[in-house]
């Protein structure tokens, strides 16, 4: 039974882990692995402290520092580059009419009910909220807005 349960946990954490990589960009996976290895490091340090090893578990910290100091180093660039790509305004723009009734998948021209009912269709798809791109939610959005704005004009 406790295997079962071992089991039935690790089959969870796995489904987890997978659920989390599908939505998590490159620097939060970063920010688990290298939070993973630091919680590991210091889990081993305790655990060989309390059998009795404190001699080793001091000269294991000690060979482990460069180590730890790289992995506050990775963690705080990480950090830093996750700063600057936030501050830099992403490219959700649509620079053409053509290219906004290519993103929608309608033919030149459409009527504007065409254009919600198109915009409604692909939105539901791509939505981040339905795990979909926010990226392409909002490129959709602004050939919406772009389509709609010509023809109210």
């Amino acid at each position: 039974m406790p295997y079962l349960l071992l089991a039935l946990g690790c089959l969870i954490g796995l489904y987890t882990l997978y659920r989390f990589m599908l939505k998590a960009n490159i620097h939060q996976i970063k920010a688990l692995f290298l939070s993973c290895a630091l919680i590991a490091m210091v889990i081993a340090l305790l655990f060989m402290a309390v059998t009795g090893r404190l001699a080793a578990a001091l000269a294991l910290m000690v060979a482990m520092a460069p180590v730890i100091k790289f992995i506050i180093d990775a963690w705080n660039a990480d950090k830093k580059q996750k700063q600057d790509e936030e501050s830099a305004a992403p490219n959700y723009e649509v620079s053409s009419v053509s290219e906004a009734y290519q993103i929608l998948g309608l033919e030149d021209g459409a009527s504007a009910d065409e254009i919600e009912q198109a915009h409604k269709r692909l939105i539901k798809k791509v939505h981040p909220d339905a795990e979909g791109s926010e990226w392409m939610a909002a490129k959709l959005n602004a050939a919406k807005d772009l389509l709609l704005d010509k023809k109210d004009s």
